[in-house]
């Protein structure tokens, strides 16, 4: 079958299945401009964050990748960048970073004297970009566009064997006719690596994938200041559940394994290293390129992404109370029915549907920190 769904056709080849302009700061100093600006301008997105200010090394190259990741995502038609001017996440350094695919512009709050002079020019340049994304229409495209991230959550014995047929069905059907696919790489998913580790495309990546699957690797607090890793066992609980999990990345072979804000050099199938939190967790996949996100969990969750619509999936036997936040539901009808009812909830999502968590309007962005902020 050639599945296809309608999105907004990028310069860049890929595709926004939504079509905001995002306001994005710099620095946690600009976050209340850059809330105004958005909240004037219907249509546009605030991105805010607490990072930027005075940050050195791996947490400020960290900080700037995101920022500019989230920038070039393909699911916003145009980007302002705002910022105050003494920041270490400079204005001109982001501009530099991001691909001239879309319209970007930067502004500075102490360039233009104050909040209130940035805000009214914010607020003119975003409403020209809402005049124009609102005159695109979409189009009818195929899934080789698409850029999909799979996120677990909460996640039980039970619910994985339910769950994880169907989404490694999708994954494979996906990958099939020529779509990313980007799983989490979470702490639970882990302890399969050396089971992972069998399809990956290198030999690289199969000696990486086999040594994350021996132990959890971390840098304790007293240890940040150097290389020391602790490396903590993995129980055979743990195991069992991260084989049930391994599942949902389907049978396809692994092309890569990505860090933070990393974004694929191929279409196929990817892992990416997500943290525990999961806003932070579904933040990096939208600056690697997602413009959707399948949230598997037990029960829903109350989180989103500002950016990316996040579909919430989930065994059908769970509570009621939390019908709400799942978008789609895993019965016990036969796996073929429901791959192929599953992937047309996502082309429906993806040509416009809104999500649970969308309806809410439940959407954030964070950076993570991968060490002291100074």
């Amino acid at each position: 079958m050639d599945y296809q769904f309608k999105g907004y056709k990028r310069n860049d080849g890929r595709a926004g299945i939504r079509n905001h302009i995002g306001v994005i700061c710099s620095v946690v100093c600009s976050s209340v401009v850059v809330k105004e600006i958005a909240e004037r301008v219907p249509g546009s997105i605030p991105f805010t964050h607490g990072n930027g200010c005075a940050q050195l090394g791996d947490d400020f190259k960290l900080t700037k990748n995101m920022v500019a990741g989230i920038s070039a995502n393909p699911n916003l038609y145009s980007t302002l960048l705002v910022g105050l001017g003494c920041e270490t996440n400079q204005i001109s350094g982001l501009l530099e970073s991001i691909p001239k695919v879309k319209p970007i512009e930067g502004i500075g709050i102490q360039q233009l004297a104050g909040g209130v002079n940035t805000i009214q020019k914010g607020v003119e340049i975003t409403e020209q970009w809402a005049k124009e994304a609102a005159e695109q229409q979409r189009e009818s495209l195929p899934l080789s566009c698409l850029n999909v991230g799979i996120l677990t959550v909460d996640m039980d014995k039970d619910s994985y064997c339910q769950v994880a047929p169907v989404i490694g069905g999708v994954v494979d059907r996906l990958v099939e006719h020529g779509a990313t696919v980007m799983m989490g790489l979470s702490q639970t998913l882990e302890p399969a690596g050396s089971a992972l580790s069998e399809r990956a495309v290198s030999e690289e990546l199969k000696n990486n994938l086999q040594l994350i699957g021996e132990s959890l690797q971390r840098k304790r607090w007293k240890d940040v200041h150097n290389d020391t890793l602790t490396q903590l066992g993995f129980t055979e609980k743990e195991r069992e559940l991260a084989v049930l999990e391994a599942e949902m990345t389907g049978t396809s072979l692994i092309n890569s394994l990505l860090g933070y804000s990393e974004t694929p050099t191929e279409k196929g199938l990817h892992l990416i290293t997500v943290p525990s939190n999961i806003v932070e967790a579904l933040s990096n996949m939208a600056s690697s390129g997602c413009n959707l996100a399948i949230v598997v969990s037990s029960r829903g969750i109350l989180a989103g992404s500002a950016a990316i619509p996040c579909m919430t999936i989930a065994p059908e036997n769970q509570n009621e109370f939390f019908d709400e936040l799942i978008d789609y539901k895993v019965t016990t009808e036969s796996l073929s029915n429901q791959i192929e009812a599953l992937l047309e909830n996502i082309i429906e999502i993806c040509s416009g549907k809104q999500t649970s968590l969308e309806k809410m309007e439940l959407g954030e962005f964070s950076i993570p920190h991968v060490g002291t902020t100074f």
